[in-house]
């Protein structure tokens, strides 16, 4: 009997976590898409999983609050019983140099790209343990690896999350869970808008242009199903610094 196909994406009403949402859903899975704020987003990623032939169903909760995110899990495991991939594509930020960031941009940043992403990967660990099977992809950025200047709050959010990756690899491999962290590349968002012309020069991208989010959330869903590959960094662009 074949397990079900069933992915919860955190983020799933950004841009990158949508379309995630939309690569796994248009390959039949049921997808859980999670939103905070943007309820619309939400809807509209939803919207066309359906009609490409998946299933979806929204949940809402503030990944800042550890019990919201326990009981966003919990909901989905009542509805499918079984949980195969979970995506964290949760990301805040903003252009301000080190030295202009307040004490409140900073938590804000951290609590929401990294802690949020403790609290999920500590919700998720006792689902995956029972069930001897799991996958975990981080969104990342390649900031994280490269550092950026203006967005100190934002890189060392996502160098702590390569950090806790490989941590949780070594800690949960015992149990076949998956934990790997991509780079999605740039792509226009409210998040990425601010400083996308800078990156987006083609002279930093080897193949000369950005990555294509129809590729890169494929690339995700292929990862993600890849049975032997933890531990990992995947950079999905051609940008070499």
């Amino acid at each position: 009997m074949n397990k079900p196909s069933n992915v919860m994406v955190f983020g799933g009403s950004g841009v990158i976590g949508g379309a995630i949402a939309t690569a796994f859903g248009q390959q039949g899975w049921t997808v859980g898409i999670h939103y905070h704020q943007h309820q619309s987003a939400a809807i509209e990623t939803a919207t066309t999983i359906q009609k490409a032939g998946g299933k979806s169903s929204l949940y809402q909760a503030d990944v800042a609050i550890s019990s919201q995110v326990c009981d966003t899990l919990q909901d989905f495991m009542q509805s499918h019983s079984f949980l195969n991939v979970l995506v964290w594509a949760v990301g805040v930020g903003s252009s301000t140099l080190l030295v202009k960031t307040s004490p409140q941009e900073w938590t804000r940043t951290l609590q929401f790209n990294l802690t949020g992403a403790y609290h999920v990967l500590k919700a998720v660990a006792p689902i995956f343990e029972q069930q001897k099977d799991g996958a975990v992809i981080l969104v990342g950025s390649l900031s994280g690896e490269q550092g950026i200047a203006g967005q100190a709050a934002y890189a060392a959010s996502k160098a702590g999350l390569i950090g806790l990756m490989r941590t949780t690899a070594h800690e949960w491999g015992a149990f076949n869970i998956r934990v790997n962290v991509i780079f999605p590349g740039w792509h226009l968002s409210p998040l990425s808008e601010p400083g996308l012309h800078s990156v987006m020069e083609h002279r930093i991208h080897t193949l000369r242009r950005t990555p294509s989010l129809k590729d890169m959330a494929n690339s995700v869903y292929h990862l993600a199903l890849s049975p032997d590959t933890s531990g990992q960094v995947w950079n999905l662009d051609s940008r070499i610094w």
